[in-house]
């Protein structure tokens, strides 16, 4: 068979204004990693992770605002033995932590027991994240890092306990991460700063294939 064209050329970023009014309709999955949607410009994919990451992080950071705390208790305690870099930046994070959900208790000298975590974090990532959001800060602190404190750990925490890719979703809850999604600060991009949805418009795919 003659090769098939590349579309890549065609895909485009998409800017907040262009789905601020859209009914975007979920059609499928590709992968069990990406959606694929239409509006009334043409078709949508958007990445399951990282939507699902923005509205996690949006969500946690209004919570660590508004200070309404929903946390789950683990059925026992984790216990973590902190190197001496991390138990610097647990003094430093300490109450950021208490605020988004975590249940914290300094047993004796570096060891930590984590009693319990936020509701929308498995329990079984609890051990994990703790680690990872002290490494995290540690790093971020002695690079200069502009980023709130606050916001590295809302970022860290969305991220695990978004949804992930290979997860197969259904339509309904398709529907449900893109209504959520599109509420939030910024539904075109993850915390991290990567894009969330790409657009093939109408207009691109006639073009592609010499309809115009």
């Amino acid at each position: 068979m003659p090769p098939v064209n590349s579309a890549a050329k065609l895909v485009r970023s998409v800017e907040v204004e262009s789905i601020a009014s859209s009914k975007i309709r979920p059609v499928a999955q590709l992968h069990d990693s990406f959606i694929i949607a239409v509006d009334d410009e043409g078709m949508l994919l958007i990445d399951q992770h990282v939507a699902h990451e923005r509205i996690l992080f949006d969500k946690f950071r209004q919570k660590e605002t508004s200070r309404e705390i929903e946390s789950q208790n683990l059925l026992l305690p984790e216990t973590v033995d902190l190197t001496p870099a991390q138990s610097e930046a647990f003094r430093l994070v300490e109450s950021e932590l208490s605020s988004l959900g975590f249940g914290l208790m300094q047993l004796s000298g570096r060891t930590i027991a984590i009693k319990s975590v936020p509701t929308d974090l498995p329990p079984s990532e609890a051990r994990n994240l703790f680690a990872e959001i002290l490494d995290t800060i540690e790093l971020e602190k002695r690079g200069g890092a502009k980023a709130t404190l606050r916001d590295q750990i809302a970022a860290s925490l969305a991220c695990k306990a978004a949804v992930k890719i290979n997860m197969k979703l259904t339509t309904e809850k398709m529907q449900w991460l893109i209504d959520r999604l599109l509420l939030t600060s910024s539904p075109t991009t993850c915390p991290h700063g990567r894009p969330v949805i790409l657009r093939l418009t109408m207009k691109d795919i006639e073009r592609g294939f010499h309809r115009t």
